[in-house]
C-alpha cells in the first residue's frame, strides 16, 4: 500500500560534536530521536518531535528551529515527509537524564557525523541527515527530495 506519512525528528549534540542516535527495537538501523506525526491528533511536526524526545529520551529540552523538510519515496512503501529540527547540545544535565522508552529504543549513543559506519543509519536517509548537519552549521534550512 503506497500512503503519505509524516514523520519529526531532533538533531541533538554533545559538547563534543558529536550526535546523539537512538537504536529502535523495530527497526534495522540507527536513526535521530522522533517518530510519526499524529496526523488523527492534529499535531503539527513541530510538535511531533518535542512529545516523540520526551517519549523516548524522557527529556524536554528546547526543540529549535527547523533544519530540513524532506520529501522522500520508497519503492513499495510510498511517500514520506521528514521533518528534522534543531535539538542543540545537550547539557550534562539532559544527558544523565536520558531514560529510554523500552518499547520501541534498546541503546542509544553520541557519535561523530563523519565517522559514523556504513550500514548504521538508513541508507534512504543518508542524504537527509547530511542536509540536517550543513543546515544547522549554515543556519539555513534546506529542502530535500529523495528517490530511490
Amino acid at each position: 500500500m503506497n500512503a503519505l506519512t509524516a514523520s519529526a525528528a531532533a538533531l541533538f549534540f554533545n559538547a563534543a560534536g558529536e550526535v546523539l542516535i537512538v537504536n529502535p527495537t523495530y527497526k534495522d538501523y540507527w536513526n535521530l530521536p522522533g517518530g510519526a506525526v499524529d496526523i488523527d491528533q492534529e499535531e503539527s511536526p513541530y510538535d511531533a518531535a518535542v512529545r516523540e524526545v520526551q517519549e523516548e529520551l524522557g527529556i524536554t529540552p528546547p526543540i529549535g528551529d527547523l533544519l530540513v523538510h524532506a520529501w522522500v519515496t520508497v519503492p513499495g512503501r510510498g511517500a514520506q515527509v521528514l521533518y528534522v529540527y534543531d535539538g542543540g547540545i545537550l547539557g550534562s544535565q539532559d544527558q544523565d537524564g536520558i531514560s529510554l522508552q523500552e518499547s520501541e529504543l534498546s541503546e542509544y549513543r553520541f557519535c561523530r557525523p563523519d565517522s559514523m559506519e556504513e550500514g548504521l543509519i538508513p541508507p534512504h536517509l543518508t542524504e537527509v541527515w547530511q542536509a540536517a548537519l550543513t543546515a544547522r552549521a549554515e543556519r539555513r534550512p534546506a529542502v530535500r527530495t529523495v528517490r530511490l
